[in-house]
This record gives C-alpha cells, sequence and structure tokens, in this order.
C-alpha cells in the first residue's frame, strides 16, 4: 500500500511539475509576442505595420509575405502632382532592381479617387508593372500617417523600417535608400 501511495504522489508530483512547465513556456511566447508587437510601427528600426489589401487586378497583398524582399511602400492618388511626377522614376527603377529582391507596393489611397477606373487608366497610361494595392477606407494610409502624399517608407528583409520619405522619388534618391539597406 505504502508503495503504491509514493508512485501516485510521484505521479502527482510529475503532473504539477508538467503543468508549471507548460504554463512557464506560453508565458514566454505572450513575452516575445508582445516585445515584437511593441517594437510595431513606424519610426527606423520599428516593425513595420501589417496590412492585407486587394490590389487593382484582384490580388491579395500581405506585407509579410514579402519578408527576404527589400519592400518601399508608397502611398498615391492619381490627383496628385508629385505622385504624377514619382511614377516614372518609380517604374524605371522597379525594372531595374525587381530581380534583386526589391518589390514597390504603391498603395493607391482609393477612398480618396472618384473612381477605380480613374486608377486603371492611370496605371496603363503610366505602364506601372508594380502591385497597385487599395486602401478603400484610408484604413492602411491613416495606420501608416500617410497624411502628405506621396509618403513612402523604406522595409528591410526582416521587416523592419529602414528610412520613411515625404514628398516625390527620383531614381538616384530610391537607389541611395535601397543602397543604404545593403550596408
Amino acid at each position: 500500500m505504502r508503495i503504491k501511495s509514493i508512485v501516485i504522489l510521484l505521479i502527482f508530483a510529475g503532473l504539477i511539475g508538467l503543468a508549471f512547465y507548460t504554463a512557464m513556456d506560453k508565458k514566454e511566447e505572450q513575452s516575445t509576442e508582445v516585445k515584437d508587437e511593441e517594437n510595431t510601427g513606424l519610426k527606423q528600426g520599428s516593425i513595420a505595420p501589417a496590412f492585407s489589401l486587394r490590389t487593382l487586378d484582384g490580388k491579395q497583398v500581405d506585407l509579410k509575405d514579402y519578408r527576404g524582399k527589400k519592400v518601399i511602400v508608397n502611398f498615391w492618388a492619381t490627383w496628385c502632382p508629385p505622385c504624377r511626377e514619382e511614377m516614372p522614376e518609380m517604374e524605371k527603377f522597379y525594372r531595374d532592381y525587381k530581380n534583386k529582391d526589391v518589390e514597390i507596393l504603391a498603395i493607391n489611397l482609393e477612398y480618396s479617387e472618384s473612381n477605380t477606373e480613374k486608377v486603371s487608366k492611370f496605371v496603363q497610361e503610366y505602364k506601372l508593372s508594380f502591385p497597385i494595392p487599395l486602401d478603400e477606407k484610408n484604413t492602411i494610409g491613416k495606420q501608416f500617417r500617410a497624411v502628405s502624399i506621396p509618403t513612402s517608407y523604406f522595409i528591410d528583409e526582416k521587416g523592419m523600417i529602414s528610412n520613411s520619405h515625404i514628398g516625390p522619388m527620383d531614381y538616384k534618391f530610391l537607389k541611395r535608400e535601397i543602397d543604404k539597406m545593403n550596408r
């Protein structure tokens, strides 16, 4: 009878130990998640906020799917003169760098457009080949504080913000920002 009590006591102690170990492991996982969330933001060195949008051609775009690439997230509208100025430069840069693990996500602030057809015509007119996600409700624009446009964020392969820029960009500027990420 005494051996049976000892065995039951050992099993019970083992279960308590297992429960304690599992609880500590979960607490550690939550701690790591909180640290990642705390480091999410718009400042240099912060993890870029996650987003998911549909593109002009109906595909789903998730920022997290571009980990391992350098990403330029650009906010723009068809009616914006500086946006019109930078689009040919961005297209030329994209054609030169898309095979070098660089992606451009040119998020159109669709809520500010009169209709989607206008965006389609703009993309055709400028012969844009990079993805054009549509921010229909300005949720991502607000999240990235794209008050003035164009506004762009440079995100490294780990999903961290390397830099941000308000105003039009030219080819030299885009190259310089991407080159900085290579150092």
